[in-house]
């Protein structure tokens, strides 16, 4: 005591798209996704504390509520009983939605307790069952690179785990950051009321065992295809369902044509997006600058990436 840990945004490939147990937040299939560089949370833990989180130097009532969870499985105790002060912050600080800041934080907030009570090297594929508690998409990020939530029957058999890295897929990413009010909770708790949904579910499924293929195959353009696919989808889905959620945002559309105008001029470039109007690029090193520019000049910000690491302790 004191330390740092960290974890990176992933950005999610296959996505999932509502719980069928809300309590253990066990998706209805598997997700991929592939950890960022350029966006993470840092969590720092100090002793005597009286049980204090602070995110972004304010208390935060709906991280405290998850990280209960996780302090009960971990230690066996609420969290406000170990005695710690813990200081959460995103980096950087960008204005998006969509961008896999609920992710980050929980894999950094769980493997900073597991740390402040176990001295022996983490085992992530453990800790990711332990940080899907606090959100499904943490157990991924925790475990870094190219990563699969495999979703079980119940807690044990409910993980992720790293299966490729950037020898496989030298991924590179031009994020667009976008902001929203929408809340992602609120787009997977009524997911289930689309007429489209046990399709959606059939056919990410499937989606899963191709795109693994195609990522440790190094086909960019299979995992592009892929992704596009899988974006639209999830968001057909979420335009359908009791309130007709429409989390694209003008300008989400506006870099979704550009992307497919570069396409159009033999640019490896392919849109992704997750439960928000932010749009990840992913591209080839080669064409990486072509990208950033055409999108800067259209007047985005924007944060470029490739594949990051897994949840780990940054000094202490």
């Amino acid at each position: 005591m004191p330390f740092t840990a960290v974890a990176n945004t992933m950005q999610a490939l296959v996505k999932y798209h509502g719980m069928k147990d809300w309590k253990l937040r066990i998706p209805y299939h598997d997700s991929i996704s592939v950890n960022t560089t350029c966006l993470y949370s840092e969590v720092t833990v100090t002793e005597g504390g009286h049980g204090a989180l602070l995110v972004a130097g304010k208390e935060n009532a709906d991280a405290l509520r998850r990280l209960e969870v996780v302090s009960q499985r971990l230690a066996g105790k609420p969290f406000r009983e170990l005695g710690l002060r813990v200081d959460s912050k995103n980096m950087p600080g960008v204005d998006g939605k969509g961008l896999g800041f609920s992710s980050s934080a929980g894999a950094a907030l769980t493997f900073a307790l597991d740390r402040a009570m176990n001295k022996e090297k983490p085992d992530l594929e453990e800790l990711s069952k332990v940080s899907r508690l606090f959100a499904a998409s943490a157990s991924r990020t925790m475990v870094g690179g190219f990563s699969r939530l495999y979703a079980g029957v119940g807690d044990n058999d409910t993980y992720s785990e790293k299966f490729a890295d950037e020898k496989d897929l030298p991924l590179r990413t031009v994020i667009v950051p976008l902001p929203s009010s929408v809340r992602t909770e609120m787009a997977h708790e009524e997911v289930e009321s689309s007429p489209f949904f046990k399709a959606r579910v059939e056919s990410a499924s499937k989606r899963c065992d191709r795109l693994e293929k195609a990522i440790k195959g190094g086909d960019l353009r299979a995992v592009g295809e892929l992704v596009e696919q899988d974006t639209l989808e999830l968001h057909s889905v979420t335009m359908t369902g009791k309130n007709h959620m429409v989390v694209m945002s003008p300008d989400t559309i506006r870099v979704i044509t550009r992307v497919r105008e570069l396409r159009s001029n033999s640019v490896d470039a392919y849109f992704s997006m997750q439960t928000g109007p932010s749009v990840f690029i992913n591209t080839t090193e080669e064409d990486e600058d072509r990208v950033k520019k055409a999108v800067s000049k259209m007047g985005y910000r924007v944060l470029v990436s490739s594949v990051g690491r897994g949840a780990r302790i940054k000094h202490g």
